[in-house]
């Protein structure tokens, strides 16, 4: 993969990044909200109202950014416990505020549909928000009060959506009852789970992210593995495979929007950024003759392999062209292409 650069548009660790799908991207900072150009060659600055930082560990981190999909126009970005709403044609500040989380919010993430905004955050809520009429639709919580990691909407399914827990569970939900469909413990189908190096890389769930056709999803996970699980009949979901390359901590996991289905893109604490070829297993939605197996049997392989230098934060794709943006311990976005 070829890398390029974008500089200038923060002065702090970029923590989150997102791409609409007509190639703008958008980048959050500790106290910085930056809307770049296509190329990366300018980039303008939003107002994002900051909270007032009464306790010693308030933050004014930009943890989480999405785009809608039915709206390029419209970019949400959480700092505390508060999601902002802008409009890219007048930015010049937000146009709407939700505040429905108790505690620090930790991802944002949007219905496909345009009409549902879902917010996990520290106490383990989970507020999914009407954004069309202002108002809180429903909030998950999970019975172990455990922090809420990671959440995400499950395409081609107007009322599911997962998330992830430091307390190494993933859960299915319907969103339109607030009822858990389905809640698994990682650590269940770990087989290093015993092993001593769990104590020090504990399996907790950082990251979960969806296929582009709702049928699998990737969970990265504390201990350095990747769980790809695919969904059997409508609702249940199952381990269809782990993927160990990492050493540590894995802190993102990313379907590439350009190759939805298939190319899984994972990055970690170890500073390595993985490109997964998933042709031909299950779920993946792939066609034609069976491929030819990893020596370990698998139908997944590595298509790319990348020392990144710097501990990752985040990372994310357009479908308008085949490259992976990331954002990490730098003040700079790294832009991969795939050749």
């Amino acid at each position: 993969m070829q890398k390029s650069t974008w500089t200038g548009g923060h002065t702090s660790t970029v923590i989150s990044v997102d791409v609409n799908k007509e190639g703008v991207v958008a980048s959050g900072g500790e106290g910085e909200l930056t809307v770049w150009s296509k190329d990366g060659s300018s980039h303008n600055k939003l107002l994002c109202p900051l909270p007032s930082l009464t306790q010693p560990n308030d933050s004014k981190d930009i943890n989480g950014i999405c785009f809608c999909v039915k709206n390029p126009e419209r970019l949400y970005a959480s700092c505390g416990n508060k999601v902002f709403g802008y409009d890219l044609r007048n930015p010049s500040s937000a146009v709407c505020e939700f505040e429905f989380n108790p505690d620090e919010i930790n991802q944002v993430a949007i219905h496909d549909k345009g009409g549902f905004l879902a917010a996990c955050d520290d106490s383990g809520d989970i507020k999914v928000i009407d954004v069309q009429a202002g108002r809180l639709f429903k909030t998950l919580h999970s019975r172990n009060d455990s922090i809420c990691s990671t959440v995400q909407f499950r395409p081609n399914r107007p009322w599911e959506i997962a998330s992830g827990t430091m307390d190494y569970r993933i859960v299915s939900w319907d969103f339109s009852s607030g009822r858990a469909l389905q809640e698994l413990n990682v650590q269940e189908l770990d087989e290093d789970s015993y092993e001593g190096a769990y104590f020090l890389n504990p399996p907790f769930v950082h990251s979960i992210h969806m296929a582009g056709d709702g049928r699998m999803f990737a969970a990265g996970l504390g201990n350095g593995n990747i769980q790809l699980f695919r969904f059997e009949g409508k609702k249940k979901f199952v381990l269809n495979e782990c993927l160990k390359k990492h050493s540590s901590s894995i802190t993102q996991v990313h379907f590439a929007r350009f190759r939805p289905n298939n190319l899984l893109v994972s990055g970690g604490d170890d500073s390595r950024i993985v490109a997964w070829n998933l042709c031909g297993s299950a779920g993946s939605g792939a066609s034609g003759p069976e491929p030819n197996l990893a020596a370990n049997g698998s139908a997944v392989s590595i298509a790319h392999e990348i020392n990144h230098g710097s501990k990752i934060n985040w990372i994310t794709s357009g479908s308008q062209r085949e490259s992976i943006f990331v954002a990490d311990l730098t003040c700079d976005i790294s832009l991969y292409h795939i050749l």
